[in-house]
């Protein structure tokens, strides 16, 4: 699809998508800059990851801690505990992974494992730490850290991990576009194995499929695909296992990209070439032939502008029928909350939710959407609360308990009219 017919896609008027629009609940609130959630596929408790350094667990509305790591974590600029996975296998080995910064000088991105603890399901053991890599950072630069982590549907051995270019302004290393550097990338990485026995802090194998695996390249091992800025947030559809990324711009556009499941390993997104569909104004790299252009983009400026900071959501697979298969995502600058559907690979139904969630972050502040073990929709922000968006399993709407009601009365009435006999 061309530049031009996303940005006409993305200037329709929002269109209420079929069905009652959904609402807001609040799922907690006092939490210290939240900046994601997730759970274990059909665990009823919430995991809320905070930038600080901690991961809060709740269930009812009672709230502890799970995990801190806090003397461990620098959380300047962009920095922070940024990425929680639980292991797809998790109800047997109680494994989850995190993307933090470290306290080192240059303030390294660290993927690290844990178990929970034996004897208590809502604590981490942190005696169980083992470090799976370390992502160099350049010094001196707080922005662009990615840590965003996650299991594909399908592939239970292999985390998926996007790292941003490091930080500051037009990628001036071209990270994005060096297949040695593990920055500007989304990585994939075998963690069932270890290929690196020598070393205490390397514990991951390469899965099969890598593109640039055992080539005579210097590309790492690791990458699966490259090209990108800053990635904030990623998702995998829970049902088809679709990879959703959206990438943050710089002063232009910005992007969500699809890799349609199976999966394409080795696309190049663009970043630094690029950013959205356009090649990116001020530093005049020539464009690549076979650069994968976004699905969906929107500018700074202008009537189809939508915000200044992508923040990437989910494609809806819950119990709320009139919302399944819709991929919400929202802005950080506007705080406004979208959604959309894609329809032979075609973006529809762009619709503005904000109004309809009765505002719930103002500029600045919406950081990340979450789903539970169920599939429920969450959203969350700087000013601490979380929101549930759209359940797993919902109560019956309404709309489900009028019908019930109907149904009842037109029962009693036809059994009055056959003398009291069930029909």
């Amino acid at each position: 699809m061309s530049g031009n017919r996303i940005l006409i896609a993305a200037a329709l008027a929002a269109a209420a998508l079929p069905g009652p629009a959904p609402a807001l609940d609040v799922a907690g609130s006092g939490f210290a800059s939240p900046l994601f959630l997730t759970a274990p596929a059909g665990d009823p408790r919430l995991f809320v990851v905070e930038k600080s350094g901690a991961v809060k667990v709740g269930s009812g509305g009672a709230w502890s801690t799970f995990l801190d790591i806090s003397p461990a974590v620098n959380a300047d600029g962009e920095r922070g505990l940024l990425g929680l996975a639980f292991d797809p296998g998790y109800a047997d080995n109680r494994y989850l992974y995190v993307y933090y910064n470290d306290r080192t000088t240059t303030r390294n991105s660290v993927v690290m494992r844990y178990q929970t603890s034996a004897t208590d399901p809502n604590r981490v053991d942190l005696a169980t730490a083992q470090r799976v890599l370390t992502i160099e950072q350049p010094a001196g630069l707080s922005n662009h850290k990615g840590g965003w982590i996650g299991f594909r549907p399908g592939e239970p051995d292999s985390l998926y991990i996007a790292t941003g270019d490091g930080g500051g302004s037009n990628d001036s290393s071209n990270n994005g576009q060096t297949l040695g550097s593990q920055l500007g990338k989304i990585l994939r990485v075998d963690i069932r194995n270890d290929a690196f026995p020598a070393d205490a802090n390397v514990n991951y194998a390469i899965p099969a499929g890598n593109p640039f695996a055992g080539g005579a390249t210097s590309a790492d091992d690791a990458v699966w695909a490259y090209g990108l800025r800053n990635p904030f947030r990623n998702s995998f559809d829970r049902q088809t296992g679709d990879f959703w990324i959206a990438d943050v711009g710089q002063g232009a556009r910005e992007e969500v990209n699809l890799e349609a499941a199976p999966g394409a390993a080795g696309r190049n997104y663009g970043w630094r070439v690029f950013e959205g569909s356009i090649l990116t104004p001020g530093v005049g790299d020539p464009a690549i032939a076979g650069t994968t252009l976004p699905i969906f983009e929107y500018p700074h400026s202008g009537a189809s502008s939508l915000g200044d900071s992508i923040i990437g959501g989910y494609v809806y697979r819950g119990a709320v029928q009139a919302l399944n298969g819709t991929y919400f995502f929202g802005d950080f600058v506007s705080g406004r909350i979208f959604s959309f559907r894609l329809v032979n690979g075609v973006v529809v139904d762009l619709t503005e939710r904000t109004g309809a969630f009765g505002m719930p972050f103002g500029p600045n502040q919406l950081t990340s959407f979450g789903e539970d073990g169920f599939g429920g929709l969450y959203v969350m922000g700087l000013n601490g609360n979380v929101y549930l968006i759209a359940a797993g399993v919902p109560e019956p709407s309404t709309y489900a308990l009028l019908a019930l009601g109907l149904l009842v009365v037109a029962v009693a009435a036809r059994r009055r009219r056959h003398g009291g006999r069930h029909a």
